[in-house]
């Protein structure tokens, strides 16, 4: 047998040194890397691209098409008589048709203004009767609710002679501190005469008054000063002191 016979590689063990060392060995060829492109890429402009200005304005050769609404009925054009139908049918979770109740009542004003108005007129009652019923002295000679239904005549006969009783005693209420304030003022008058305050006052402090009045007791002038030696105002021209302005005549 020659030395150079290959031995068949079936014959040969699958696993051992001699395949490691094979497959481990570095291939003497080097590994070439190829790129997707070679071409090197392009230079950014350093300024951004100018359009050319047009000479003129050219409008396009086709304006927009006009937006028109769909059909709304793809069918065919209903008639008089199916459009008449269609008014009075009742469809779910619409309003009510023409000629019904509900669209009478839905759609009347005057209707709607009374019932506004009564409940209005029900609520200030309630809200009247319960506040006069607390704070009214007669409140135990209010009858009860039930006699209204029972004999409806007594029943406002009675309301109407207790608010005739309430009127009078806010009257005499009334009066009686209108009194108590004259007698007030009276009191004040006997006590300013006792004290001698009614010479230089009115009616109250409201009357007019003269100049000497208003200004008060003069200063004597000269040479005499103040407190702790200031010396006394100037002496005006004439040795008189100019009358204080008022405004209006009062002030």
């Amino acid at each position: 047998m020659s030395l150079t016979t290959a031995i068949p590689r079936f014959l040969l063990p699958q696993r051992g040194l001699i395949w490691r060392t094979r497959l481990a060995a570095p291939s003497a060829t080097p590994l070439n890397v190829r790129h997707a492109s070679k071409k090197t890429p392009a230079k950014k402009p350093s300024k951004p691209l100018v359009l050319e200005k047009p000479a003129k304005f050219n409008p396009p050769s086709h304006p927009a098409r006009l937006r028109k609404d769909p059909p709304r009925y793809p069918g065919p054009q209903l008639s008089p008589a199916e459009q008449a139908i269609q008014k009075t049918k009742k469809y779910p979770n619409m309003m009510p048709p023409e000629g019904t109740f509900l669209h009478w009542f839905i759609n009347n004003r005057a209707i709607h203004m009374y019932i506004a108005l009564g409940t209005l007129f029900t609520l200030a009652s309630v809200v009247f009767f319960t506040n006069f019923q607390r704070t009214n002295p007669f409140a135990d000679m209010m009858p009860p609710w039930t006699h209204f239904f029972i004999h409806p005549i007594s029943f406002w006969q009675t309301w109407i002679e207790i608010l005739r009783l309430n009127t009078a005693r806010m009257t005499a209420e009334t009066q009686e501190k209108r009194t108590q304030k004259v007698e007030d003022v009276q009191k004040r008058a006997e006590y300013r005469k006792a004290h001698g305050l009614d010479k230089d006052e009115g009616f109250g402090g409201w009357t007019a008054k003269t100049d000497k009045e208003l200004i008060g007791p003069a200063i004597p002038l000269g040479d005499a000063t103040g407190k702790e030696g200031e010396p006394a105002e100037e002496q005006v021209a004439g040795g008189k002191k100019p009358p204080v302005r008022k405004w209006l005549g009062i002030w």
